[in-house]
């Protein structure tokens, strides 16, 4: 068994992930699904900003997880063990605690770092993280029913590309941006058509809501 999937982005009426004016409707939207985890991209991850404090004795220290603590798990896949960043997050109102997704490939050296400061890590695959066996230790070890993911989108066409996303949810901008910036579905490569079914739509602040389940 695994998690049901849920992707989930904002893009501009065009497809791009950025260049829109950030509302708050995305969140809105993400609180509904009633998720155990959200996902995020290595590269979502390691961006998310130019600079960063230097560590302190906390970022050695694994937070209390507490009945009454409402914030996500947080997923993030690593195989090349890049992320050194990690305690930023940590320490932020959002983020509960981070798992990280690594393979037999990954450097012996991350593997440390992540003990050192009490990371969790799941070994799935050889050169790449195993998503599909990933998703199975989340659901039977951690008991994670319902996982979204906040990401840049070459994590989830990955995910779309392996079978592993149920539903797909996007957040309209009302806006175009041109070529400036990445598109959503830039490198999804297929097979086969993909058939969607709509199951939700809505206006939300001159914002479209679309939400689609993947038919099998």
């Amino acid at each position: 068994m695994r998690p049901k999937v849920i992707m989930h982005t904002q893009i501009s009426l065009d497809g791009c992930i950025r260049g829109f004016i950030d509302t708050g409707i995305y969140y809105v939207v993400a609180n509904r699904f009633g998720a155990d985890m959200v996902l995020f991209g290595s590269e979502t991850v390691y961006t998310a900003a130019e600079q960063y404090p230097p560590e302190t004795e906390k970022a050695f220290v694994k937070p209390v997880d507490t009945p009454d603590d409402k914030r996500l798990m947080c997923v993030v896949p690593d195989s090349r063990g890049r992320l050194r960043n990690l305690h930023v997050f940590r320490d932020s109102e959002y983020i509960k605690d981070f798992i990280i997704l690594v393979s037999e490939s990954t450097p012996k050296s991350y593997l440390e770092y992540l003990s050192e400061r009490n990371y969790d890590y799941i070994i799935a695959g050889n050169d790449h993280v195993d998503y599909a066996k990933a998703l199975e230790i989340l659901y039977d070890k951690y008991g994670c029913r319902i996982i979204r993911t906040d990401s840049g989108g070459i994590l989830t066409n990955i995910l779309i590309e392996q079978g592993l996303v149920d539903e797909i949810s996007l957040v309209i901008s009302p806006c175009l941006v041109g070529t400036s910036e990445p598109h959503a579905f830039r490198s999804l490569s297929l097979l086969n058509r993909m058939p969607l079914e709509l199951i939700n739509c809505e206006t939300l602040d001159n914002h479209l809501s679309i939400i689609y389940r993947v038919s099998r």
